[in-house]
């Protein structure tokens, strides 16, 4: 059997509740790849990379209260409740052991590099950032040694991408893709893999029509970065199956992609209503509230419908994505930068663009080098996120020179879309300064900067909650290579939700963070009911689901987390996967161990406590 992290093993690490509660977990005996074994993500995975079991329990609690309960009555649940007591016999061993760990990891590692197995992630390229360069590994940059066909005559100039190990034309498709060019061109010049299964809901349908794409013979597929493969999934398979057989049996219909109209139309009604306002009456006030309606846009309107997931007609998409130029930002770039980037690669402190780009004056992840500054970063974020806008400013039209995003390269941009930007800054700015034809600079200025403020502030207090609590950092990096780890489990354990329907609605489901990772193309008013088959299948697979019964509970876990940030411990290097960390994986141990103690395991029982003590011990705050 194969695990997450890439290694071979019969067994992973176990952690239960102290105490007859709900929510207690273990790590089973590994079959073949099914996920009955994957909670070893949810406890950081990582501990397991030295091939034997670790054991976070001092009493059969697990064995004597869950071996009878529903669902638990299989045999490797029954072989490893007769082992509890054995493996924590060697704990004491384990500990004693590190040291030792540590010279053969490193010794292992060294082995692997004399004979050539480098990682691409280990390739870092210094790129430029709003804050100087940004030195981070690149997905879509060739393999060190490799022919490079972003550069070869032979396939600069073709519209090529990889699915799967095979790379294709995609000339042949431009005139038949259902869900528009402008999608499409993503692909482009990387391998699309987890695009193309993660927004297409019956993947088997696009599979289908793209293996009839013509092939690139010769081409130098090893030279590209490998990509994730949803597929692979089990849990992601299960939870899509019925999301399909339930939620959206008809086939052909796109009802998927249908029931945001209202929505659409209460959100770009209020924003026409406000703009009115404001041009009549500039004033701090009207500003403010241009900047919730602009805010609003962000999070609903232009955000679904980039994904391709707000109306079934790719024209109308298109068109409502362009809503996120107006207020300021640019489509392209964004689709760039939080589709090829973020969604794929969700919390990969290296290749999800919206972690490594606020270094370094925001630090979201220990790896991360820390500045004395980060102390305080808790409390002056508040005054960094008002500028939100003005950065994506930046960032837009450093991007539009470079043609790359920081996280992705422009590879399939055509020179139209490209004229967004410029077309698009111009909309943006005219329309904000349109009241000076009545009114007074001053008087607009102070409008303008009331707008920028507002839309900022709740953009970002919005958007970076849902994925920097402890929860959903402790296993943001399952430890392989991102083509290695199962792509549904890494959504689900990176991410947090908080609210339900009203959330929902006014945040475009970005409230329900996990299920929209899981189905971005699936327009966000469906997410509610999609979030009930996640939960259910989460707990058959007894994996954490994170969730929050309201905003308030998980900003307060949000301004706790970049506190301890502020102060953690460097842990290993930002370029090292974690199977290959020898700091971050010794860390993860003995934070482990230290929860062996019944005293120490004072956070609570369920699975969102236990993982929120294991990420602050394996940080050293407490």
């Amino acid at each position: 059997p194969t695990s997450i992290v890439g290694k071979r093993h019969s067994s992973a690490p176990t952690l239960s509740s102290s105490s007859n509660r709900r929510h207690s977990f273990s790590l089973e005996r590994t079959h073949a790849r099914t996920p009955t074994s994957i909670v070893e993500m949810m406890m950081m995975s990582s501990s397991s990379i030295f091939g034997r079991p670790l054991s976070i329990n001092n009493n059969n609690s697990y064995c004597n209260n869950n071996i009878n309960s529903a669902g638990s009555t299989s045999t490797s649940k029954r072989y490893l409740c007769s082992n509890i007591s054995a493996a924590s016999k060697t704990q004491s061993v384990i500990t004693k052991s590190f040291p030792l760990r540590k010279q053969r990891y490193q010794k292992e590692q060294q082995q692997q590099q004399k004979r050539g197995h480098i990682s691409f992630r280990n390739a870092a390229v210094a790129i430029p950032g709003i804050f100087g360069e940004v030195e981070a590994p690149r997905p879509d940059v060739a393999m060190p040694g490799k022919e490079d066909p972003w550069t070869d005559p032979k396939w600069k100039d073709k519209r090529w991408t990889i699915y799967r190990d095979v790379a294709y034309d995609l000339d042949p498709f431009f005139e038949k893709h259902p869900g528009g060019n402008w999608l499409l061109n993503l692909a482009i010049g990387r391998d699309s893999t987890a695009l193309l299964e993660s927004y297409h809901l019956r993947p088997e349908v696009a599979v289908a029509r793209f293996r009839m794409l013509p092939v690139l013979k010769d081409f130098p597929v090893e030279a590209v970065p490998k990509s994730p493969r949803p597929n692979d999934s089990p849990l992601y398979n299960s939870i899509r199956i019925r999301v399909r057989t339930e939620l959206f049996p008809e086939e052909g219909k796109n009802k998927h992609r249908q029931g945001g109209d209202f929505a659409t139309c209460v959100i770009l009604g209020f924003a026409v209503f406000a703009y009115s306002i404001y041009y009549a009456f500039p004033s701090v006030l009207t500003g403010a509230l241009l900047g919730l309606s602009g805010a609003w846009i962000g999070l609903t309107v232009q955000h679904c419908a980039n994904h391709g997931a707000m109306s079934p007609s790719p024209l109308v998409n298109n068109l409502l994505g362009l809503t996120d130029d107006l207020i300021g930002g640019s489509s392209l770039m964004w689709r760039y930068h939080h589709q090829v980037s973020h969604h794929i690669h969700c919390n990969d402190n290296a290749l999800d663009q919206d972690v490594f780009t606020s270094m370094p004056l925001i630090r979201f992840d220990a790896r991360r080098e820390r500045k004395w500054f980060h102390k305080f970063q808790h409390l002056y974020m508040f005054l960094a996120f008002p500028l939100m806008q003005v950065v994506f400013q930046v960032g837009d039209i450093v991007g539009l020179f470079t043609k790359d995003t920081e996280g992705a390269k422009l590879h399939g941009a055509t020179a139209l879309e490209l004229s967004t930007v410029i077309i698009g800054k111009i909309a943006h700015f005219g329309l904000l300064l349109a009241p000076l034809a009545n009114h007074a600079t001053s008087t607009v200025l102070a409008a303008v900067a009331s707008f920028i403020v507002v839309q900022g502030m709740v953009l970002a207090c919005t958007f970076a909650v849902s994925h920097n609590v402890a929860e959903a950092k402790v296993p943001e990096d399952t430890g392989g290579e991102a083509w290695e780890r199962d792509w549904g489990i890494q959504q689900l354990v990176t991410s947090a939700d908080w609210g339900g329907r009203i959330g929902n609605f006014f945040t475009g489901g970005l409230n329900l963070q996990v299920e929209h990772h899981m189905f971005p193309a699936i327009c966000f008013v469906h997410y509610p009911a999609i979030a009930k088959i996640v939960r259910e299948e989460a707990a058959k697979f007894g994996i954490n689901y994170a969730s929050y019964r309201t905003l308030p509970g998980i900003f307060m876990q949000f301004i706790k987390f970049m506190k301890d940030m502020g102060t953690a411990d460097q842990i290993g290097d930002i370029t090292t996967v974690r199977h290959r960390n020898n700091e971050l994986a010794l860390q993860v141990d003995i934070a482990k161990t230290s929860m062996n103690s019944q005293a120490n395991v004072d956070g609570g029982s369920d699975s969102q406590s236990i993982q929120r003590n294991l990420a602050r011990r394996m940080f050293n705050l407490q």
